[in-house]
């Protein structure tokens, strides 16, 4: 029987699961970017990949019901541990054997609560608001190409 995690490990869990989404939905140049201006680089060595491959993807009808196949999605995906034993993992869309190897350090760095703060807010913060303005523009530009559409009943 496994341990129920303290509210802590939730609270890492999501925080975790929160950064590693923005580091895989960010723009491979701001990513590259970053890791330019990033110092002290930490050594670390690869584990894993960078390596190319498929996922399948599985939806729902409505989010309910039974699961069906919707397609095949390529992805990158790379493991590395940084000298301080911690394991950082990333899996990115798309063919970006370089950008899943930064995410997955960043990862790694990310976990140690001394660089946290300061990576939080000097790159995942930022990345994240730039990413919901990016989503506010593109669902204004959608917005305005909405066409409603009006149904007449003919009475008798």
């Amino acid at each position: 029987m496994e341990p129920i995690p303290s509210d802590a490990e939730k609270e890492m869990q999501e925080a975790r699961r929160r950064w590693m989404s923005v580091l895989a939905e960010a723009d491979s140049d701001d990513l590259q970017s970053f890791w330019e201006r990033y110092e002290p680089k930490p050594a670390y060595a690869v584990v894993h990949g960078p390596e190319v491959g498929l996922l399948m993807i599985q939806a729902r009808v409505g989010g309910e019901g039974e699961r069906f196949y919707v397609g095949e999605a390529t992805v990158t995906r790379c493991s590395v541990r940084v000298r301080e034993g911690r394991l950082g993992t990333a899996m990115v869309l798309g063919r970006r054997p370089r950008h899943a190897e930064i995410a997955a350090v960043l990862d790694a760095q990310l976990q140690d609560p001394r660089k946290r703060e300061h990576l939080m807010a000097t790159f995942v913060d930022p990345l994240w608001r730039r990413k919901q303005e990016a989503e506010r523009r593109e669902a204004g530009r959608v917005a305005s190409t909405r066409v409603e559409f009006m149904t007449l009943v003919r009475g008798e």
